[in-house]
């Protein structure tokens, strides 16, 4: 199982160095086709420190770190609150739940709209954004929040990629103690660091042909198609 796991959360990633999201997304689409939706949520921070932090390291100088810090004041609570609703839910519940939440994320990316959000209403965004992150592992609901703060794709990237980094140091231990969380998941992940860093690295280097106009329409037809399969069947 541990070279399918790999396999899975080096597409991702690979994905998410690209286009600076859907790495959590395209991982959690693969790897429930063998595992739980809780077990997958419970691997998805593992791959995100390792994946994040290589991504972080290549293009540190973007991050609009102001941005990031003040978003994770709000966040973190929110992500609490959302992994103790979690771990209260039943798998069958929770997996229809994260694909009908990754289905609309797809259907926007294909519309290519970047809704403004008003300043009024970030604050409890934020919030309830991190309580889907703490919830299912995946951070869609950010990216349309903060797609007008995060600037050119290479901050929105980069910056990204800090905001992952940042609330899988807090996933971790929380999953750990919920006993959500094993340590042959943990082990994977270890495993999964190699794999990461030469999916990433590739990714990046694909990053940067792509036209900015299109490139998020393209996961965006990917992660709709996989969330319907899942869906119906």
């Amino acid at each position: 199982m541990t070279p399918f796991i790999i396999l899975c959360a080096s597409i991702g990633y690979g994905i998410e160095s690209i286009f600076g999201f859907a790495g959590s997304v395209v991982t959690y689409l693969l790897l429930t086709q063998f595992l739980t939706a809780k077990e997958t949520i419970a691997l998805l921070p593992v791959f995100a420190l390792a994946g994040s932090l290589i991504i972080l390291t290549s293009d540190w100088k973007a991050i609009r770190w102001r941005v990031i810090l003040r978003v994770c004041i709000f966040a973190l609570p929110g992500l609490v609150l959302g992994i103790f609703f979690m771990d209260r839910l039943a798998d069958n519940y929770l997996s229809t739940g994260v694909l009908v939440i990754i289905l609309v994320y797809g259907i926007s990316l294909i519309a290519g709209k970047n809704p403004t959000v008003p300043s009024m209403l970030r604050i409890p965004l934020y919030f309830i954004s991190g309580a889907v992150i703490g919830a299912a592992s995946l951070g869609v609901l950010f990216i349309p929040v903060l797609s007008s703060e995060l600037g050119d794709r290479r901050s929105f990237r980069a910056s990204l990629a800090l905001l992952w980094f940042i609330t899988a140091c807090f996933r971790v231990p929380l999953y750990i103690a919920s006993d959500i969380l094993t340590t042959s998941g943990i082990i994977s992940g270890l495993w999964a660091i190699p794999f990461l860093f030469v999916a990433i690295i590739g990714g990046f280097m694909i990053h940067k042909i792509i036209p900015e106009a299109h490139y998020k329409r393209y996961v965006g037809f990917a992660i709709t198609a996989v969330s319907l399969v899942n869906l119906i069947f």
